[in-house]
């Protein structure tokens, strides 16, 4: 492809995610957005009428046929993300695939299948892997910034009142915890640390027998990451890295960070970003943002939009240069991290 082609997007889905993915785009370079597509025909125009030259269809199929795109974001829920993307491999147009990737392993590795013939570019929206944070403080840790790292926390949990119908807590459209938080630091604590050695885990399941929380201590050669995530309560949504020479603290909620801050010591970090969205918590972190820590330094990487602009560049890049898969986030990543989760809901439900 020439590489000044700009690429032309289409969104499959009309929901919260797709509408980000619109808005965002407009902060992508390299990146347009030229159709949306919708079971629902009516609901696909009403969205296209709020972008300017953005065409509507009623399938995902009709919209391939057309030619109208050049790649083809997946925000459908993620029970149908299998067959969705099956048919973008089939017709040769790279895809984007809203995380999870899909609500199992097996699926999960019947696109790997597909994609190791079809020759484009097939992706997870892992957006949180892009975000100018994330790859400055990867670099940074890789460069010795805080030292040797010993240990990652990371609690990501939002409390959901139980409903049985919510696509949280039901199964058969793709519910649980872990496919919707866990995820996240799951692919973060690989991204900076590479394959653990081990995973030790545990989860309590909802009266509709999907995961409400879980937790996980995953082992690699120098370090360990202890992973928290549920939708019974409200959580720290902090992550943090210990080094043996500093502690970085990315605030809350860290699947959006715009910056990171670098400790001296691990009860200095505890003390000025406690994590959590209480009033006390946001107090205390506006407090000491403002007061001169010795040994304390804030590295900002705010950004406009909601920041999914960035996965979109990425994905727009490597489609560009004609990969099929993008270096920072292969598939092989995706299917990790999904490996992980299934190995850890294959074990019996903690009790209570």
């Amino acid at each position: 492809m020439n590489e000044t082609k700009i690429i032309r997007w289409g969104i499959a889905g009309t929901g919260t995610i797709a509408r980000q993915f619109a808005s965002d785009i407009g902060h992508a370079r390299g990146a347009v957005l030229a159709a949306v597509c919708s079971r629902d025909v009516a609901r696909a125009r009403e969205f296209a009428e709020r972008q300017p030259g953005v065409h509507a269809f009623g399938s995902l199929a009709s919209m391939l046929d057309a030619q109208a795109v050049d790649a083809v974001y997946l925000a459908t829920p993620n029970t149908a993300h299998r067959q969705a993307a099956l048919e973008c491999i089939a017709a040769g147009i790279p895809v984007l695939i809203e995380k999870p990737m899909t609500a199992s392993l097996d699926e999960a590795l019947e696109i790997e299948r597909a994609a190791s013939t079809g020759g484009s570019l097939v992706m997870e929206a892992m957006w949180s892997r892009y975000l100018p944070a994330m790859g400055a403080l990867r670099t940074a840790l890789r460069n010795g910034l805080i030292g040797t790292v010993r240990k990652i926390e990371a609690d990501l949990a939002w409390k959901h009142e139980y409903d049985a119908a919510n696509r949280f807590f039901d199964k058969s459209q793709g519910g649980g915890a872990l496919h919707d938080l866990g995820i996240y630091p799951i692919s973060l604590a690989r991204y900076f640390l590479g394959d653990p050695d081990s995973v030790d885990a545990s989860w309590r399941a909802a009266p509709s027998g999907v995961d409400i929380a879980a937790t996980l201590h995953m082992q690699f050669a120098d370090a360990e990451a202890e992973i928290r995530c549920g939708f019974d309560r409200n959580g720290s949504n902090r992550m943090l890295i210990e080094g043996d020479k500093g502690v970085v603290v990315i605030a809350p909620p860290f699947i959006k960070a715009s910056g990171f801050t670098v400790y001296p010591s691990r009860r200095l970090a505890d003390l000025a970003q406690p994590g959590g969205n209480g009033l006390p918590d946001r107090i205390r972190r506006k407090l000491f943002k403002r007061l001169p820590l010795p040994g304390t330094a804030i590295h900002h990487f705010g950004f406009e939009g909601g920041g999914l602009q960035f996965e979109i560049e990425a994905a727009s890049e490597a489609i560009r240069q004609g990969l099929s898969e993008e270096p920072d986030n292969r598939l092989g990543d995706s299917i990790a991290a999904l490996r992980i989760i299934a190995a850890v809901l294959a074990k019996p439900p903690a009790a209570g």
